[in-house]
C-alpha cells in the first residue's frame, strides 16, 4: 500500500514539474559541468593523483622495476578457497551493482595507441606454462594516456578516463550524444525496446553494429559478431548476464518512468518526455549509488548485520566527518589513479564464481537449472559426445563471459539472475580472489584467460602509483613500520610477501593493490582503501553540479527530490522485472537489497557461490551432481589462416614479372606464327602465264618450332630448263637446276611428286635429285591438281620422268621432307671441312673415321642457289652465273667438295695476281684471254646489280665502260688484256686486292672457322699497312672532303696513364653532358632527400605513432618509398606534357634545361619509380605480415580509418585485399608490371598495338595511387603535395592535343615506295607552325581512332603540305599501307587521318653548332629529310644560320631502299654553291668490306667519279663506299679538320646499334682535348 502511494506521488511531483520548467540537461561530455572549470570531469580528461607518481624512470617507465613477478604476487596473496561467502551476508547484487558502477564512473583500461607492452613473464610452474618455458610472458597493454605528458621529471606521464567521472546515466545512455540518439526510439521519450511488455522488453538487438566490447568467450575461443548484443548505452555491458541483468533494469526503468510521465500529461512531446526521464534515473541511480550501496560496500559490521557505514556522518550539506558543504565548484570529481588502480578493485574479492539463479513455483522458491554442454561440466570424462547436454545449477562466471545472451534471455531469464543475485552471497571479505577472475577472467584470443589478480598489481606499476606506505601517507595514514603491522589476520601471507619483496624492513616498496587488500576487515576494506573509496565518492557527489541534492541548480523539485529518496533500489527492480513474489519472499529487506537476510520455509534462502575450485575434469566420474567448470586457457596465433594468401601473394608478386614477360613473348610468339596454312586468306595475285603459278612455300621451322613459309610464285622456265622460285615482288629467292641431268646411259632423270591426303588435299611435295625439296600449299585441291599437271608437263616437255607417289597425310609430307635446315647442316660442315683442309688442320686425318655427317658433307654438291648463297648473292645475277661456270669444272651444274677447295684456295691464299685472273676468266667467256667490251658491260652489270635486280637501270652502264676504254686508249680495239684489265684494278688499290677474300655466307650458327695464324697476321699487318698514319689521314680528309692540310701537328695526345686517361674522359663527359648531369643529380638527391625524410620521420620523429615498433623499419622504409613514389609518379607527368615541352625549349630556358633529354628522363624516372615500387611492395609485405601476427583490436589504433566488424579478424587478407589500400596496391603491382613490361624495347618492336594499349593505363595508374593514397592507411593522404601541379599541366597539355584530335585532315597524295615506304601528303592547318626535325603522332579513324604513332614530319617549315614517309614494319604500318594500297589511284578517295603535334626533338637544333653531323639508316632518315629540304630552302641565307658545315651521311642498305632520299641531295646539290653540305653515302649491303665483290665495285666506282665527277650509283656528287662506315675514323679526322670549334654537333637516326656505334665513337674521342661531339639521338 505504500508502495503504491508513494508511486502516485512520484507521478504527482514529476508530471508537475516537468509540465511547466525547462531545465538544463546533464552534459553528455562533462564539459561544463563546473563553469568555473569546465573541463574537470569532462571525459578524455587526466586521473588525478593524491600521491605522487613513482615512475622508475621518473618520467613513464613503469614503477616497481625491482618487484616481484605479479603471478608470484597473485599466487601468495590472492588464491585461496572458492567457495568462501561473506560473513557479513553481503550478495552478489552488491559485487556486481559495484562493477557495473565502475563502468560509470571510470573507464581507464583501454589500451594506449599506440600500444606499449608490459608483458607479465609466466613462470615455469604457473597453470598457464605446462612446457615449462623460460620466455613466455601474457601480454600486458600500457593504459592510455595523455601525450602531452610523460617527458620529463616535471612533467610525467598521467592517464586519462575516457568517460566522465560523475554519476550521469553513463551506462544507461551510453558515453556520448550519439550512442543516446541510437537507442532512442524519439517515440514518447522511450528508448528502442523488443517488446510493448515492460518486463519482457530488452533493448533492440545491435544491428546497426555500436561499437561495443566484443572479445571471444573464453568458454568457446571464439568471436562473434556485435549484432548479436543488445543496445545498451554501456558498451562493455554483455561482459556477464549480471550486468546485462542490472542494465535491462535501468533500461527497463527509464521507459517505466517515461510511460508514466506520458500517462499523466499527454501533451508532452518525445524530447520532453526523455529527457525528464533521464533525469528521474540519473538521479534515482545517484542516490542507490551513495546511500544503499557505498555504505554496505564499506562497512557492515557484526552485531547487526546492518550497513552501519553511517553515511549520516556525511551529509550532502554539512555534518560531522563530511569537510565538503553541498555543491562546490572547488571540488574535483576526477577519478584519483590509486582509486582507479587499486582501491575500488577491492571488489574483486566480492565477486563470487557464480549465481544460483532461483526460480519461484507453486510458491516454492528453488536453484533453478539450465542445459550446458558435457565438455563445460566436472563430468566432461563420463561422456563420449561433449556436445551432449546436462543440466547445472546456476551460472557459473568463468564460462559465461561474453555469452550472455543464452542465459539473460531465457523464459523468465531476467528475473531468475535478479532474484539470483539477491540471494546468493558474495564471496568473503578476504584476500582471495575466485579462480574465475583470479585465473580464469576473460582475455583476448591469444590468451583466453589470465590472472585478473597479477593484472591488477601490473596496472598500478603502469600507471607509477607509488609504494604502499607513500600512499597511506598521501591519504593522512600513518606509514606501515612492520610488515607485521599491515594486518594480523594475513600473517603468514605476509611473511611470504615479505620474503619475495626481499625487504625485512616497512612495506615501503608493497604494491598498492595486495597492500590495501591486505588491510581487509571482516567488516569491508581496511583504512586505506576505505579511505580511498570515500574521498573518491565524496568528490563525485560534491563536485558535480547536476547532483540531485543540488537545490541550487534547480534541476530537482523539492518533491522529486522526496521521492528520490524514498525509492530504494527494491521498488526499482520491483517496478520492472518479476523477481519479486510477497508470498514466496516475505523477509526480504526492502531498503537493503543488497544484503541476504536468512529465511525459512519456503522462502528463497542465502546461498553459497559454491561451484567448485577446478577447471574442467577435476571431479572422479561418480560424483552425483554435474558442475559447471572453467575450460582451460587457449592460445591463438593471429597470422594463423594466413599462411596460404600470404605465400600465394609473395610467390605472385615474385612471379609476376617473370609471368608478364613470359606472357609477352608468347605473345610475340603466337603474332610471329598465327599465320597457319590452312587459315590463309585468299590472295588476289595477277594473272599468271602459262609455266607460272602461285603458291605457298615450306621453308622448314622457326626459331619457335612452327612451320614457316611464304608467298611464292613458281616460275617453269623452259628455255633455261629451271624452276624459279622467286616472291611475289618478282625476286628469285631460289632456283631448282635440271641441266646436266642426263647420265651416260642416256637413261632419263626423275623427279618424284608426292601429294597430301588430307586437310583439303592442298600440299605437293617435289623432290628432284640434288636439290632441296620444295613443298608447296595451295589454296584449293584444284589448284594444286593445276600446278601439278604443269609441272608433270614441263618436266615431260624436257625428257625427264616424273614419278607420281603414294599420297601422304601432311605431318609425313614435312617429316619425309629434305629441308633447308637439315641441309644447312651440312652445307656449314661442308665449308668448315674447306677451310679446315686448307688451313692444313685436316693433314693425316683418316677419312674413314670421320661421322656421318661430315661424309655427307665430303660427297655434297653445291646447286647454283646454295653457291650464291654462299656467296650472299642472288642465284639469278650474272656474278654468280659467271663464277658458277667457272667454277663448275664438269659442268653437270654443281659444284663438288674438290672443285669448290681449288677455287677457294685461290682466294684464301691472298695472291693478288690469281684473284684478279680469276675475275678476268670469269666474264671472258671465250677463254680467248681478251675482256671484250661487252663483257666488260656485263661486268659492272652484275657488280651494279647485287640483290636488286632492278640495279642496273638506275646506272648508265654503256658511258661508265666507253670512258674506261677511252681513258685506255682501247677504245677502237673493244677489248682489255689481261695485263690491261690489271692496270686498270691495281691502281691505287694493290693492297685492296690482297685482302680480297670470298665472302662465305654460312649458317650464322655453325661453329667459328679457325684460320691458320700465319694468315691472320698476314691480314694484320696488311689491314694495320692500310691504317697507318699517313694513309688514314688522307683518307679521312678525302672522306670530309676538304683540301690537304698539316693535320699531325695538331692531333692530341691522350694521358698515358690509365687513370690519366680516365679523368680525362670523365672531365671532358661532364663539360659535355654538364645540364643533363646537374638535373639528373638534383633530381636524384631531392628524390633521395624525400625517402630519407620520410623514413627519418617514420624512424624518430613519429615514434609515439608505434608502427615502427610494430613492424620494425619496415614502415619507416615503405613510408620513404610511398612519398618516393608519389614524386617520381607525378613528376613523370611533366616528362609525358609533349607540348608543353615543345614550347619550352625554344624559350630561354631551353639554356638551362636540357629538353631534348626529357624522353631519357623519363625512363630514368620511370626506373627509379620502379625501384621505390618494388621497395614498397616488398615492405608491405614484411608489414602486413607483422601486422597479421599482432591481435586485431591492437590494429585499431594503428589504422582508425579502417572499420571492420569486431568479429572480423585483421588477417594478411584482409589487408591485402580487403582494405581500400591494400586492394588498389595489389591491383597497381599488376597495372605497374605490366606497363613496364610491354614498354621494354623489345615489346614495343613486337607488340606496339599493346604497348600503346598498355602504356594508356596511365590513367588507371594516377587513378589508383590517388585511391591508395587517399585510404589514410597510416597518413593523411600527401599526393596532392606532390601532384597537383603536374596533373595540372598535364591535363592543359593534354587538352590542347585534343583540340587537335578533333579536326580530321585530308590527305592530298598517297605514294607507295619501295622498300615498304609510304608517302602520305597531308594538308597543313593555318595553325600549325614547326622546325625542321620535328615529329607528330598521326592515329587513322579506319584503323581505330585512338591508337596514334609517332613519325617524324619530311616535309620543309616552308612547304604548304605536311609530308611523312612510313616504312611498313609493324602491324599498323603495314595495315595504313594496305589501306592506302586499295586507295592507290585515289578513286575512292583517301582516308583521312589526326595530327597530334609537332613536337620538339634534339635534331632541330642541328643550326646551333658551328659544325653538325647528320647520321641517318634506314627510315632515320626522315627527319634529315626535312632539314635537308629546310637547307636547301635557305641556301642563300646560310650566313644568318649558326652552322657553318653540315656532313650528311647516310648508311643504307642500297640506293634503292629510299631513292626518293636521292632526290631531296639532288636539290640540296643543285642549291649549295659553297659546300654548306658534305654528303656522304654508305651501302652496306655488303656485308664484308673488303670481299671479292665489294673490291671490285669500289674500284669501279671510284674509277667512275674521276672520270665524270659523280657516282655511278646515285648520279649524285655525294661519294658511295661500301660497307659500314667507321665511325671513330671518321670523328677523328672531323676533329682535326675543325680544331678550331669548341662543340661539334652529332644527330643520329636510326637502329639501336647504329647509334650505338656513333655514341661510343663520340664517347671514345670526347677523352681527347679538341672539339666536343655532342651527341643526339633517335631510335626506330
Amino acid at each position: 500500500m505504500l508502495g503504491c502511494i508513494l508511486g502516485y506521488l512520484l507521478i504527482f511531483a514529476q508530471c508537475t514539474h516537468v509540465a511547466n520548467e525547462e531545465f538544463e540537461r546533464h552534459p553528455n561530455d562533462g564539459w561544463y559541468n563546473n563553469l568555473v572549470h569546465p573541463d574537470w570531469g569532462a571525459i578524455d580528461t587526466h586521473l588525478l593523483r593524491l600521491s605522487r607518481s613513482a615512475y622508475s624512470d621518473g618520467v613513464y617507465e613503469p614503477s616497481g622495476r625491482n618487484r616481484p613477478n605479479p603471478f608470484t604476487i597473485s599466487q601468495i596473496a590472492f588464491k585461496g578457497n572458492n567457495t568462501l561467502s561473506s560473513l557479513r551476508k553481503r550478495n552478489a547484487l552488491l559485487a556486481f551493482f559495484g562493477q557495473q558502477l565502475v563502468e560509470e564512473i571510470m573507464d581507464a583500461q583501454r589500451p594506449g595507441c599506440p600500444i606499449e607492452f608490459f608483458n607479465i613473464p609466466v613462470p615455469k610452474d604457473h597453470k598457464y606454462n605446462p612446457d615449462g618455458k623460460d620466455n613466455l610472458e601474457m601480454p600486458f597493454r600500457r593504459a592510455r594516456y595523455d601525450q602531452t605528458t610523460g617527458h620529463s621529471p616535471n612533467n610525467p606521464r598521467q592517464q586519462l578516463n575516457e568517460i566522465t567521472p560523475f554519476i550521469d546515466g553513463n551506462i544507461v545512455y551510453g558515453p556520448g550524444k550519439a550512442v543516446e540518439d541510437a537507442i532512442r526510439s524519439f517515440q514518447g521519450g522511450l528508448l528502442k525496446a523488443s517488446s510493448k511488455k515492460l518486463k519482457e522488453s530488452f533493448p533492440v538487438e545491435n544491428d546497426i553494429r555500436l561499437p561495443f566490447a566484443n572479445p571471444p568467450s573464453p568458454r568457446d575461443h571464439k568471436l562473434r559478431p556485435v549484432s548479436r548484443f543488445r543496445m545498451f548505452g554501456n558498451p562493455r555491458t554483455h561482459e556477464n548476464p549480471f550486468l546485462v541483468a542490472l542494465s535491462t533494469v535501468w533500461f527497463r526503468y527509464h521507459n517505466f518512468i517515461a510511460a508514466t510521465l506520458k500517462r499523466r500529461d499527454p501533451r508532452l512531446d518525445d524530447e520532453a518526455l526523455f529527457l525528464a526521464a533521464k533525469k528521474r534515473v540519473i538521479g534515482q541511480y545517484q542516490k542507490i549509488v551513495m546511500y544503499e550501496w557505498l555504505p554496505a560496500f564499506l562497512e557492515i559490521r557484526w552485531q547487526n548485520l546492518q550497513p552501519t557505514f553511517n553515511m549520516a556522518d556525511y551529509p550532502y550539506r554539512g555534518g560531522g566527518k563530511n569537510i565538503y558543504k553541498g555543491y562546490s565548484p572547488n571540488v574535483h570529481p576526477g577519478i584519483s589513479t590509486e582509486f582507479q588502480a587499486a582501491a575500488m578493485r577491492y571488489g574483486h574479492t566480492l565477486v563470487p564464481a557464480g549465481v544460483k539463479t532461483k526460480r519461484i513455483r507453486d510458491g516454492s522458491c528453488f536453484n533453478s537449472e539450465r542445459p550446458i554442454k558435457a565438455k563445460h561440466s566436472t563430468k566432461a570424462n563420463g561422456y563420449d559426445d561433449g556436445d551432449e547436454k546436462l543440466n547445472v545449477t546456476g551460472i557459473r562466471l568463468c564460462n559465461s563471459y561474453w555469452v550472455s545472451e543464452e542465459t539473460v534471455e531465457e523464459p523468465d531469464g531476467i528475473d531468475e539472475i535478479i532474484r539470483g543475485m539477491v540471494f546468493t552471497l558474495s564471496a568473503a571479505e578476504d584476500n582471495v580472489i575466485v579462480s574465475d577472475l583470479r585465473e580464469n577472467v576473460f582475455g583476448p584470443l591469444d590468451w583466453s584467460r589470465r590472472d585478473l589478480g597479477a593484472l591488477n598489481i601490473q596496472r598500478g606499476r603502469d600507471m607509477g602509483l607509488p609504494g604502499y606506505n607513500d600512499v597511506r601517507e598521501a591519504y593522512g595514514l600513518p606509514r606501515k613500520e612492520k610488515w607485521e603491522d599491515i594486518s594480523p589476520r594475513f600473517s603468514v601471507i605476509i611473511q611470504e610477501l615479505k620474503a619475495i619483496y626481499n625487504n625485512t624492513e616497512a612495506p615501503d616498496d608493497l604494491d598498492l593493490f595486495p597492500g590495501g587488500l591486505l588491510e581487509t576487515t571482516y567488516s569491508g576494506p581496511g583504512e586505506l582503501f576505505t579511505a580511498i573509496i570515500l574521498d573518491q565518492f565524496l568528490r563525485i557527489r560534491h563536485g558535480d553540479r547536476f547532483w540531485y541534492e543540488n537545490t541550487d541548480n534547480g534541476l530537482y523539485s523539492p518533491e522529486e527530490i522526496e521521492a528520490i529518496d524514498s525509492t530504494t533500489f527494491f521498488d526499482v527492480l520491483n517496478s520492472v522485472t518479476g523477481f519479486y513474489d510477497r508470498f514466496v519472499m516475505r523477509k526480504i529487506d526492502r531498503k537493503n537489497i543488497f544484503m541476504c537476510q536468512k529465511t525459512t520455509g519456503s522462502d528463497c534462502g542465502c546461498e553459497n557461490p559454491d561451484f567448485g575450485e577446478e577447471e574442467v575434469e577435476p571431479f572422479p566420474n561418480n560424483q552425483t551432481a554435474a558442475a559447471e567448470a572453467c575450460v582451460s586457457i587457449k592460445r591463438y596465433d593471429y597470422f594463423s589462416g594466413s599462411e596460404g594468401s600470404f605465400v600465394a601473394t609473395v610467390l605472385v608478386t615474385i612471379l609476376a614479372l617473370p609471368i608478364t614477360v613470359g606472357i609477352m613473348y608468347l605473345m610475340v610468339w603466337l603474332r610471329h606464327n598465327e599465320v597457319d596454312f590452312h587459315k590463309l586468306p585468299a590472295q588476289a595475285h595477277p594473272q599468271a602465264g602459262p609455266n607460272e603459278f602461285y603458291a605457298t612455300e615450306w621453308v622448314g621451322r622457326t626459331a619457335y618450332g612452327l612451320l614457316n613459309h611464304r608467298p611464292v610464285m613458281i616460275i617453269l622456265d623452259g628455255q633455261r630448263l629451271k624452276i624459279k622460285v622467286a616472291t611475289l615482288q618478282g625476286q628469285v629467292a631460289r632456283m631448282l637446276d635440271l641441266r646436266g641431268r642426263l647420265n651416260g646411259a642416256g637413261k632419263k632423270p626423275e623427279a618424284t611428286v608426292t601429294k597430301s591426303c588430307d586437310k583439303g588435299y592442298k600440299m605437293m611435295l617435289l623432290a628432284v635429285p640434288g636439290e632441296i625439296d620444295l613443298v608447296l600449299h595451295f589454296s584449293t585441291m584444284h589448284e594444286r591438281d593445276v600446278a601439278f599437271d604443269r609441272v608433270r608437263e614441263f618436266f615431260e616437255t624436257h625428257n625427264w620422268e616424273i614419278y607420281e607417289a603414294c599420297p601422304k597425310v601432311e605431318s609425313a609430307l614435312w617429316k619425309d621432307a629434305q629441308t633447308i635446315d637439315l641441309r644447312k647442316q651440312v652445307l656449314a660442315k661442308f665449308f668448315q671441312r674447306i677451310v679446315s683442309d686448307l688451313s692444313g688442320q685436316t693433314d693425316g686425318q683418316d677419312v674413314s673415321k670421320l661421322s656421318q655427317l661430315e661424309q655427307e658433307a665430303l660427297n655434297t654438291k653445291l646447286t647454283r642457289t646454295e653457291f650464291a648463297d654462299a656467296l650472299g648473292l642472288q642465284p639469278h645475277s650474272l656474278f654468280v652465273r659467271n663464277m658458277f661456270l667457272l667454277v663448275d669444272s664438269t659442268g653437270d651444274g654443281f659444284v663438288s667438295f674438290e672443285d669448290f677447295k681449288a677455287y677457294f684456295g685461290i682466294l684464301y691464299s691472298g695472291n693478288a695476281d690469281k684473284k684478279a685472273e680469276m675475275f678476268f676468266k670469269m666474264f671472258d667467256t671465250s677463254r680467248s684471254g681478251k675482256l671484250s667490251k661487252e663483257n666488260y658491260k656485263k661486268m659492272i652489270k652484275s657488280l651494279v646489280e647485287l640483290n636488286d635486280n632492278e640495279g642496273s637501270n638506275s646506272v648508265d652502264v654503256n658511258s661508265i665502260v666507253n670512258r674506261i676504254f677511252q681513258q685506255m686508249g682501247r677504245e677502237k680495239q673493244g677489248y682489255l688484256t689481261m695485263t690491261e684489265f690489271k692496270a686498270i684494278m691495281f691502281s691505287d688499290t694493290a693492297d685492296l686486292w690482297q685482302s680480297a677474300t670470298l665472302n662465305l655466307d654460312v649458317n650464322p650458327d655453325a661453329p667459328k672457322v679457325l684460320i691458320k695464324s700465319g694468315s691472320v697476321r698476314h691480314r694484320a699487318q696488311t689491314l694495320a699497312a692500310r691504317y697507318s698514319k699517313r694513309t688514314r689521314v688522307r683518307r679521312m680528309q678525302s672522306l670530309v672532303m676538304v683540301p690537304q692540310v698539316e693535320i699531325l701537328a695538331q692531333s692530341s695526345t691522350p694521358p698515358t696513364t690509365r687513370y690519366g686517361l680516365l679523368l680525362q674522359k670523365w672531365a671532358r663527359y661532364v663539360d659535355n653532358h654538364s645540364r643533363s648531369i646537374f638535373w639528373l643529380t638534383l633530381y636524384t638527391l631531392v628524390t633521395a632527400g624525400i625517402f630519407i625524410e620520410r623514413a627519418y620521420y617514420y624512424s624518430l620523429e613519429r615514434e609515439n605513432g608505434g608502427l615502427r615498433r610494430l613492424a620494425g623499419y619496415g614502415v619507416s622504409v615503405t613510408r620513404g618509398a610511398a612519398s618516393a613514389q608519389m614524386f617520381t609518379f607525378a613528376s613523370l607527368l611533366l616528362t609525358m606534357c609533349r607540348n608543353s615541352v615543345t614550347f619550352w625549349r625554344e624559350t630561354f630556358l631551353n639554356r638551362f634545361i636540357p629538353f631534348d633529354n626529357m624522353h631519357d628522363m623519363h625512363i630514368y624516372i620511370s626506373g627509379l619509380a620502379m625501384f621505390f615500387t618494388v621497395m614498397h611492395v616488398v615492405g608491405h609485405l614484411v608489414n602486413f605480415y607483422h601486422i597479421s601476427t599482432q591481435a586485431s583490436l591492437d590494429l585499431n589504433c594503428y589504422f582508425r580509418e579502417y572499420f571492420r566488424a569486431s568479429h572480423v579478424l585483421a588477417s594478411f587478407q584482409y589487408w591485402t585485399y580487403e582494405t581500400i589500400t591494400g586492394l588498389t596496391g595489389a591491383i597497381l603491382v599488376v597495372v605497374i608490371v605490366v606497363m613496364y613490361v610491354f614498354a621494354m624495347p623489345y615489346a614495343r618492336r613486337n607488340l606496339f598495338k599493346y604497348f600503346s594499349k598498355t602504356h594508356s593505363l596511365y590513367v588507371v595508374l594516377y587513378i589508383l595511387l590517388f585511391m591508395h593514397g587517399s585510404a589514410r592507411l597510416v597518413q593523411d593522404p600527401l599526393w596532392g603535395n606532390f601532384c597537383v601541379g603536374p596533373v595540372v599541366l598535364f591535363l592543359m597539355d593534354k587538352l590542347v592535343s585534343i583540340s587537335r584530335n578533333k579536326v580530321l585532315l585530308h590527305v592530298h597524295k598517297a605514294k607507295l615506295l619501295p622498300s615498304g615506304v609510304t608517302n602520305l601528303v597531308i594538308k597543313r592547318p593555318l595553325s600549325f607552325d614547326y622546325y625542321s626535325g620535328q615529329w607528330v603522332r598521326i592515329a587513322c579513324p579506319a584503323l581505330g581512332k585512338g591508337e596514334y604513332h609517332p613519325f617524324t614530319l619530311t616535309s620543309s617549315p616552308h612547304e604548304d603540305c605536311l609530308s611523312l614517309h612510313i616504312r611498313a614494319v609493324g602491324p599498323w604500318t603495314k595495315n595504313l599501307r594496305q589501306l592506302f594500297e586499295s586507295n592507290a589511284a585515289g578513286k575512292l578517295g583517301y582516308p583521312k587521318i589526326y595530327v597530334d603535334g609537332p613536337f620538339g626533338e634534339s635534331h632541330q637544333d642541328w643550326y646551333k653548332f658551328p659544325v653538325s653531323v647528320l647520321i641517318g639508316a634506314g627510315i632515320g632518315i626522315t627527319p634529315f629529310a626535312s632539314i635537308l629540304k629546310d637547307i636547301a630552302h635557305r641556301a642563300k641565307n646560310l650566313s644568318r644560320v649558326p652552322c657553318q658545315k653540315v656532313y650528311f651521311l647516310w648508311v643504307t642498305r642500297t640506293q634503292r631502299s629510299f631513292e626518293w632520299m636521292t632526290e631531296i641531295i639532288r636539290q640540296v646539290e643543285a642549291t649549295d654553291n659553297k659546300g654548306f653540305v658534305d654528303v656522304q653515302i654508305c651501302i652496306t649491303q655488303l656485308r664484308e668490306k673488303f670481299d671479292l665483290r665489294t673490291t671490285m665495285l669500289y674500284i669501279c666506282e671510284r674509277h667512275f667519279q674521276k672520270i665524270a665527277g659523280l657516282s655511278m650509283f646515285t648520279g649524285l656528287r655525294a661519294k658511295t663506299h661500301f660497307g659500314r662506315p667507321k665511325f671513330a675514323d671518321f670523328f677523328e679526322a672531323l676533329k682535326m679538320v675543325h680544331h678550331d670549334v669548341r662543340q661539334i654537333g652529332v644527330f643520329s637516326c636510326g637502329p639501336s646499334a647504329l647509334t650505338r656505334s656513333v655514341n661510343l665513337a663520340c664517347i671514345e674521342h670526347n677523352a681527347y682535348t679538341g672539339p666536343s661531339l655532342i651527341h643526339h639521338y633517335e631510335n626506330f
